[in-house]
């Protein structure tokens, strides 16, 4: 590298024009070396600052972390949850509205409509109650025509109508909303707050075939909520409809005539219940008091507890109904044959106790002498059962009528029923604190004492009877319909395997078609048409007023039964005066030919009973 020379003459003469002016007087500049200084470099500034270093490393610090931490939170909403970000944006602006499917239709067995479906129209409320209001057709129409906001928030549904209201009632339930503990449940797991499901009856056990499948409807709004245009849609698809077994017009007639009885003998409840003995299949069931699903809050608090089904869950000593058991349970046991007689004295005793005959009571000390068991049945004689029931013994009783559908559920297709009980001497034991005496057998035998049953129990086991011996289940369900597919299901039940002597059978139903002629307990039935066979009961449940419970069950024609009538009316009276009228005039209407013109009257022989049972 060359170095620049410019002389001594070029240096001295620097000197001295930087003396004239006065600009250096430090003398470190005398051997500084300006030319190259110049040439090279530039002259540094001397400049004076007032910022210590210290401070200026924080601001630096202070500008590195903020930078740091804009870019942070940048990357942190656009990329780590940039897609939920994202949800939310598009959530202001675009929102998903359900269309609920409408509920399947219900029919019955003749296919007149018994529930079915009308427009309808919801806005679901903000959390926290999360409770769906529910408006008109007119008032929906209006939030579109005014682009209201509450627009955003509707959503299609439809209103549950029950025609025959309070006369199927206790068949078919009631909807009503999901709460927020049912929402929890998996069953539930599709359902969402404001969703109405089944309670009671077939609205309730077939929920998953009648609700269908909801639709949904996105759409976009503007910042005010309100609908600019659909984006998407997808329509409903409704539940399927279901045939049931009932007959509505026969259902009608059995709760206006029950209804009649029930008022005539001042009680509060009770039960009818029609069968197909051949089928299982229930043609009708009725309780009272019953209820209007369109307005629970009337039978919400009220006496007598009228969304209680009774015919599956009111539980009742049976009385006589019982001793088809004890006949059955006695001839299996061989303690007794069909041959066999005991001698009606009006009296049993047991020790210091007595057990005496009904008639012997109720009609001043009269006795029937040798009394065989269809006698036994069409006199409903207790010394008879008394005697049957201190022969075998109360484990055979039981084991019978566990084996014909007591003290267990039968298995209806609906929710809510009671086992009843089949009382055994641990279990009082256990329940009562005493041993089981002999007197609890004898009670036992004529269905009284500590013996509970349905009413759908005591259909069942007449049905066993006039089927001889096919224990069908019990059911409501005949057929599920699509409305693009047509017949997707057909309820069809083999009968339970319960073997039984055609023999001992048949010596039962002998005694059950006397029951209904001249001399037996059914007196209305004495000039009846239609042969029938059935049991009379009069059940006493420690009332302080001596009131007793009613009960009659039969089949007609007694040749070939087609159907089954189970009459219970709580504190009603006799079974011979109060519940038989009423299944009398259940099969008169049934097998009349001109059901429409047919005039029921249940009353107008009521009060012969006294004087006819007296004979």
């Amino acid at each position: 590298m060359h170095k620049f020379k410019f002389g001594k003459a070029f240096s001295d003469e620097l000197r001295k024009t930087a003396r004239a002016s006065g600009h250096f007087h430090n003398k470190k500049l005398n051997s500084f070396d300006f030319a190259q200084n110049l040439l090279f470099q530039e002259a540094p500034e001397e400049t004076t600052s007032f910022t210590s270093p210290w401070v200026k490393s924080v601001m630096v610090l202070v500008f590195i972390i903020s930078i740091s931490f804009l870019f942070g939170r940048a990357f942190h909403l656009q990329v780590v949850r940039g897609k939920e970000n994202l949800e939310l944006a598009d959530s202001n602006r675009i929102q998903v509205k359900t269309i609920h499917a409408p509920r399947g239709v219900i029919y019955d067995r003749n296919g007149k409509i018994l529930a079915s479906n009308s427009p309808g129209f919801r806005i679901l409320n903000s959390p926290p109650s999360g409770k769906a209001s529910y408006i008109s057709r007119e008032e929906a129409l209006n939030l579109e025509v005014t682009n209201d906001p509450k627009l955003s928030e509707l959503e299609i549904d439809s209103f549950r109508n029950y025609p025959f209201s309070y006369k199927s009632s206790h068949i078919l339930g009631y909807l009503s909303e999901i709460s927020s503990e049912e929402l929890t449940q998996e069953k539930y797991a599709n359902y969402k707050p404001g969703d109405k499901i089944g309670q009671g009856g077939v609205e309730e056990s077939y929920e998953k075939t009648l609700k269908g499948i909801d639709g949904g409807e996105i759409i976009e709004v503007d910042a005010s909520g309100r609908k600019l245009r659909t984006l998407r849609k997808k329509e409903a698809i409704p539940g399927q409809n279901l045939r049931l077994t009932i007959d509505i017009d026969l259902q009608q007639v059995v709760y206006d005539t029950l209804l009649s009885a029930i008022k005539k003998t001042g009680s509060c409840c009770g039960v009818t219940i029609v069968t197909d003995p051949n089928t299982g299949e229930i043609l009708s069931l009725v309780s009272i008091p019953s209820f209007d699903p369109d307005n629970l809050s009337d039978a919400l608090g009220a006496l007598n507890s009228p969304l209680l089904n009774r015919s599956i869950a009111g539980t009742y000593p049976p009385g006589s109904t019982f001793k088809v058991v004890s006949a059955l349970a006695g001839l299996e046991s061989g303690k007794i044959t069909p041959d066999t007689r005991f001698e009606d004295t009006g009296v049993m005793s047991i020790g210091s106790f007595t057990f005496a005959n009904w008639y012997f009571t109720q009609y001043g000390r009269k006795e029937e002498g040798l009394v065989d068991l269809p006698r036994a049945l069409k006199r409903s004689n207790d010394i008879f059962f008394y005697q049957l029931g201190a022969g075998i013994g109360e484990k055979a009783l039981a084991d019978k009528a566990l084996n014909l559908g007591f003290g267990k559920k039968i298995g209806i297709d609906i929710i809510g029923e009671k086992t009843g009980l089949v009382p055994d001497p641990q279990w009082k034991q256990k329940t009562v604190g005493e041993v089981w005496y002999p007197g609890d057998t004898l009670h036992m035998a004529i269905g009284q004492g500590f013996l509970l049953s349905t009413p759908l129990q005591v259909s069942n086991l007449i049905s066993y009877v006039a089927s001889n011996g096919k224990q069908f289940p019990p059911h409501l369900g005949l057929k599920i319909e699509d409305v693009k597919k047509g017949v997707v299901k057909e309820f069809r039940y083999d009968p339970l395997n319960n073997q039984v002597n055609s023999q001992y059978l048949n010596l039962i139903k002998k005694g059950l078609e006397e029951v209904t002629r001249d001399g037996g307990t059914a007196w209305p039935f004495f000039n009846f048409p239609i042969s029938s066979a059935g049991k009379t009961g009069t059940a006493e449940f420690g009332d302080p007023k001596n009131r007793t419970h009613a009960w009659y069950t039969a089949y007609a024609p007694a040749e070939n039964p087609k159907i089954t009538v189970t009459v219970l009316i709580e504190a009603g009276g006799e079974g011979s005066s109060v519940a038989a009228p009423v299944a009398k005039e259940i099969f008169r209407w049934y097998f009349s030919r001109d059901k429409n013109n047919l005039i029921l009257d249940i009353g107008s022989v009521a009060t012969e009973s006294a004087r006819i049972l007296g004979e």
